[in-house]
């Protein structure tokens, strides 16, 4: 009987090992760095958005900024796994605003996704993105 609760103790110690060994985060992607992205909205095209962003990730946080051709500005965001969202607080030399990006990583390296922004208000454009 001892022998039996004996190997009963140690087949629930392994079995729990295992269990914290096991990342939790395995599929969680590291979104840090040099990215561009591509994105328009409308069917012709009435936006596009090119934006250069350096993230860094602490977590499921994404803080860093964002440099397109015409406008530049900070980003806040978050990871969940493999898919990002990021707000976009964009200033131009006319005006400013927010762009939401709503991404996922595919196995390829590239971020898709949808982004809305507050210069095209009620429309939902397309985007890719890929790190440098």
């Amino acid at each position: 009987m001892k022998a039996i609760a004996s190997l009963r103790h140690a087949s629930a110690l392994v079995g729990f090992a295992l269990i914290v060994a096991s990342p939790v985060t395995a599929n969680a992607a590291n979104f840090s760095g040099t990215w561009t992205f591509d994105g328009t909205i409308g069917h012709p095209v009435i936006m596009q958005t090119a934006p250069v962003c350096v993230f860094r990730q602490s977590g499921d946080s994404i803080t860093g900024n964002c440099k397109g051709p015409n406008a530049s500005g900070s980003v806040s965001g978050a990871v969940n796994g493999r898919a990002i969202t990021f707000v976009w607080h964009s200033v131009s030399a006319t005006r400013s605003g927010t762009a939401t990006f709503r991404g996922t990583l595919g196995s390829d390296g590239t971020i898709r996704g949808t982004f809305t922004g507050t210069a095209t208000p009620g429309l939902t454009g397309v985007f890719s993105g890929h790190q440098m």
